[in-house]
């Protein structure tokens, strides 16, 4: 490694990614996460690329699609368990995810 050390925090729940390895130090957004509970927040089923099908200010019918994700060659679509209106996109456009990252947020 050249005598470099490498320090990293991942996935801090409300916090920074930052990596440091004796030099610059880059701070990225950490992914958020779906709270579990909340039937108005739709979570990414599994790792993978995530491509967004709806729109803020979109209505969204109990099991509607909000997205697509692919993995391992296979894509799947994203479904609300509940009904409402998009009011927030949590990621890019199309981007990659963990399970339980925070797809779309309804009201």
């Amino acid at each position: 490694c050249g005598g470099r050390r490498l320090s990293r925090t991942h996935r801090e729940r409300a916090g920074y990614l930052r990596v440091d390895s004796n030099g610059p130090v880059s701070e990225v957004p950490a992914a958020e996460r779906a709270d579990p509970g909340d039937p108005l927040h739709v979570a990414a089923p599994f790792s993978g690329v995530v491509t967004i099908t709806v729109g803020v200010g979109d209505e969204i019918e109990p099991g509607g699609t909000v997205a697509t994700i692919e993995a391992m060659k296979m894509e799947a679509a994203i479904t609300s368990p509940g009904g409402g209106t998009v009011d927030r996109i949590a990621i890019n456009t199309v981007g990659q995810v963990e399970a339980g990252d925070l797809i779309v947020a309804l009201t």
